[in-house]
């Protein structure tokens, strides 16, 4: 009882905070009686913007593609930048929401994130950044993921720091954000190099290898971080537009011939959903917990706007299909995430989100894009 007390006395804290820095976009602390597992806040989630949106017991950050973090209470609600900096312009490195970063991440009542090679902190409200540790002492960049109080990353070559290109270096490493502690090697295999992405579940990285066979795509690797161990799960694996939930099942959507899942007890890969898409195009899936958002763009060149999707359930019903037409040409724009109700979209992923969807529409002729307030 006393933990909980404690815990809600925490986000009041936090959330008079955060009604300070923008008068009248927060209303009423979250209660105690909906938070989630602590875990579920602070796992690593599959989206459009691989770690870049966060669902915390305090309400929903964004860091935007313009290098500033955004707050909305309900997700679905008015996204403001994390900022209680009396008279601030909200335009300048000056302002507390200003990153200069990416990915964020969330554990134990705080913001994390990554810049350049440098792992730093700030509380809730957006006050208080400062530099947890740098990762390494040489110059180059690197490509991560939070998940758990852990920062998981590898090094990589995409950029250059004062003239000087980073290594090839082939390890997976992951270091605590929560003190001065050295990076821990995970893992060093040639495969590092060839790695598409990796993914975070529980004690077990996953990670998607590209294959040199035309005929394939993705070769798919779990290794566990308690038993140091290796595997190789199958050849047959699409990394983007993958999903991953626990130990029994992987789900995954091949462009152009439909969804499969990969049985973890039998090492099989089963075509459930033939789908072929007209032109072709550039497709990606999104599973939700209960729905999956398959993305469609025949555009040649490709571009963002009329992005169709289709709604299906986890059964593979089709139940919606409809054109987010917000997105505008060549910036980056659509899925972000969902929070409780709600799917979040951005048209334009270097600015807040700003419409969302609401699931109760969802296999019904009222499906539209509501647009979030300003």
């Amino acid at each position: 009882m006393t933990k909980k007390v404690s815990a809600l006395i925490m986000l009041i804290l936090v959330m008079a905070c955060l009604v300070s820095c923008n008068t009248g976009t927060v209303r009423e602390p979250v209660q105690s009686s909906v938070l989630k597992p602590e875990t579920y806040y602070t796992s690593f989630k599959i989206s459009a913007c691989f770690g870049r949106f966060i669902e915390t017991p305090y309400g929903s950050y964004f860091a935007s593609g313009n290098r500033y973090i955004y707050y909305s209470h309900k997700g679905n609600t008015k996204y403001v930048k994390l900022c209680n900096k009396p008279d601030c312009s909200h335009n300048s490195e000056d302002c507390n929401a200003f990153l200069k970063g990416s990915v964020i991440g969330y554990y134990n009542n705080k913001i994390y994130y990554r810049r350049f090679k440098h792992i730093y902190c700030m509380d809730m409200d957006g006050c208080n950044h400062k530099i947890v540790k740098a990762l390494y002492e040489e110059h180059c960049s690197n490509h991560g993921y939070f998940h758990n109080g852990y920062y998981y990353y590898i090094k990589t070559n995409f950029a250059e720091y004062n003239g000087v290109k980073g290594k090839d270096d082939p390890t997976l490493y992951r270091t605590k954000v929560d003190d001065k502690s050295e990076s821990e090697v995970l893992l060093t295999n040639d495969l590092i190099l060839q790695t598409d992405m990796f993914t975070m579940i529980g004690d077990n990285i996953y990670i998607s290898v590209r294959n040199s066979d035309p005929d394939k795509i993705s070769s798919l690797y779990s290794y566990s971080t308690v038993t140091k161990s290796l595997s190789k799960l199958t050849d047959d694996w699409s990394g983007l537009g993958s999903y991953l939930k626990d130990e029994n099942k992987g789900y995954c959507y091949v462009k152009n011939k439909g969804f499969y899942e990969y049985d973890f007890g039998t090492n099989e890969m089963s075509l459930v959903k033939p789908i072929e898409l007209e032109n072709g195009g550039n497709s990606s899936a999104f599973y939700l917990d209960d729905y999956i958002l398959l993305v469609h763009n025949n555009s040649v060149p490709f571009d963002y706007e009329n992005q169709v999707m289709c709604i299906y359930d986890r059964d593979y019903n089709l139940l919606n299909t409809i054109v987010f037409d917000k997105a505008n040409g060549k910036i980056p724009g659509g899925f972000l995430s969902d929070v409780d109700g709600y799917i979040i979209f951005s048209s334009n992923f270097r600015d807040k989100p700003d419409y969302y969807i609401d699931k109760s529409e969802i296999g019904t002729d009222n499906l539209q894009f509501h647009k979030i307030e300003d």
